[in-house]
């Protein structure tokens, strides 16, 4: 397989001829950052490109300064799955699972029963706005599709997929405003032309010829392009807030034991070191804990 001109971009559409908007994304470079953290079993790893894949759609779509978190719950071996896309247009994501699990395992193998939030944090807002919604169906594409049926009643269709070199995408949603008669049937006619898309497809073909093999008979015309990368917001900052909330006489307790007390970032696998020096300062300093800290140990 080539590489693609287009890796780790996301495309935005629109079609000329129906009230219908949509975007690919394709991540390759980010994909491979992610995945590489951890030993993933085949299914874990499937689903997570996915998760990462969605996030990047679901981040163009709400447009935002701040970041956008898909987190899943659930009580299968995949207990957490945890994906940020920012809208600086970088992306992190982990899973935490348990025991063996086989290469065939199904979604609902993989995560039995649990719920799927969207949080989405608006830079100076208050509160982050957040959504949930249960893992009810097949894959992650319908729960996707049930929350925007849920939250939104805006008729949305999206096809996932990853393999060893990249995790994509592709959305489709309805635009919002009075039904006329032939949205119906323009919505219904080009869900049929998408829904041929391949796993393949989606991973091999850049954007322009992806949607001109899926919709080579309909106006379809490019909006913008988004450039997308591996990032983490971890920092010496936020281990330290992390290393507060365990608190000051555990803390010590480390340090007395092994001499230095270690922490590393769950997403990057970045460790950070901190003496009995750095442990008396952090104590002393006043900064107030921030909400990231369940995602460092």
């Amino acid at each position: 397989m080539q590489d693609s001109p287009q890796q780790d971009h996301l495309q935005r559409f629109i079609f000329d001829n129906a009230e219908v908007r949509g975007e690919w994304v394709q991540l390759k470079s980010t994909w491979q950052e992610v995945s590489k953290q951890r030993d993933y079993p085949a299914p874990v790893a499937h689903l997570l490109g996915e998760m990462l894949a969605a996030a990047a759609l679901l981040t163009e779509t709400v447009k935002i300064e701040g970041r956008l978190v898909l987190q899943i719950r659930a009580n299968g071996p995949v207990s957490m799955m945890m994906v940020e896309c920012t809208s600086d247009h970088t992306l992190r994501g982990l899973a935490n699972w348990q025991g063996e699990i086989a290469d065939t395992a199904s979604f609902s193998e993989l995560l039995g029963d649990g719920t799927l939030a969207i949080t989405i944090e608006v830079v100076g807002a208050k509160q982050p706005y957040q959504g949930i919604v249960s893992l009810h169906g097949d894959n992650l594409s319908a729960v996707l599709e049930n929350y925007f049926q849920q939250s939104e009643q805006l008729d949305t269709r999206i096809w996932l997929t990853a393999d060893q070199h990249a995790a994509a995408g592709l959305f489709l949603q309805q635009l919002p405003g009075d039904k006329k008669p032939e949205q119906a049937e323009n919505w219904s006619r080009i869900n049929q032309l998408a829904s041929t898309v391949t796993p393949q497809e989606l991973c091999e073909l850049d954007a322009i010829n992806l949607l001109h093999r899926l919709f080579h008979q309909e106006p379809v015309r490019l909006l913008t392009t988004t450039m997308l990368e591996f990032a983490c917001t971890c920092s010496r900052e936020r281990v330290g807030e992390t290393i507060r909330m365990l608190g000051e006489a555990e803390a010590n307790d480390i340090i007395e034991e092994h001499g230095y007390l270690e922490a590393a970032c769950e997403f990057c696998n970045t460790h950070y070191q901190f003496d009995k020096v750095d442990i008396a300062q952090l104590f002393n300093d006043s900064i107030s804990p921030s909400s990231d800290t369940d995602v460092l140990h």
